[in-house]
């Protein structure tokens, strides 16, 4: 069994989404020296870095993080190849959705990070597939862009929450994923009346990730 982090690492100052003003920090409040010890304070919007989304970001009356089961934030997953751009519904063609907890879109976008280019024209859903994949049952979709949607626009956001579902935005390192089923968590702390949190994604390739999570 393999175990692939599937985050971006969170610092001081890196971009996050355009209009956001909540950069995170890293302060080191001190520093390892004789009788010291390294302690350190995070500050940071709840949409930065690898973060998930739930139904709540966009629909009242949703339960919020420290309500949310955390049960739907794992369960068995598989990565497809999707464009830049527009993803159409293609993408799902001969998947059996039935038997998967998660889907993760696969573009190519991550290597973007850390440069502008990423917060620009990232690859989103289009209307269709955001129904496919809101019709399917599932727990999750998540994609290796910003969000799925493009700037501005909330259509998949609207079509995903309605149907229960997570968006695990900004992954990376789906390029290391098989094409066989694997387990996925993507697993947020339990902040008190927040709608979305920085997640650790994480996948295990190997171990029977065949089977459907409760």
């Amino acid at each position: 069994m393999t175990l692939i982090d599937l985050s971006h690492p969170l610092a001081t100052g890196m971009a996050v989404y355009p209009g956001d003003e909540t950069t995170p920090v890293i302060s080191r409040l001190s520093a390892h020296g004789e009788g010291r010890h390294q302690s350190s304070a995070f500050t940071s919007g709840c949409h930065a870095g690898t973060h998930i989304d739930l139904p709540l970001h966009f629909r009242a009356g949703e339960p919020a993080l420290e309500d949310f089961p955390v049960g739907r934030c794992e369960g068995t997953a598989v990565a497809l190849d999707a464009p830049e751009g527009a993803i159409p519904p293609e993408v799902l063609a001969g998947v059996d959705l039935a038997a998967t907890d998660f889907v993760l879109l696969r573009t190519g976008w991550a290597r973007h990070w850390g440069a502008p280019q990423y917060y620009r024209d990232w690859p989103w859903l289009t209307e269709g597939t955001a129904l496919l994949l809101a019709e399917a049952g599932l727990k999750g979709v998540g994609l290796d862009s910003p969000s799925i949607d493009p700037f501005g626009v909330e259509t998949a956001h609207l079509i995903l929450a309605a149907a229960g579902l997570i968006n695990i935005e900004n992954l990376a390192a789906l390029d290391r994923l098989p094409a066989s089923p694997f387990r996925f968590a993507a697993l947020p702390l339990r902040l008190a009346g927040a709608e979305a949190s920085p997640v650790r994604a994480v996948a295990w390739v190997g171990d029977g990730g065949d089977r459907r999570g409760g």
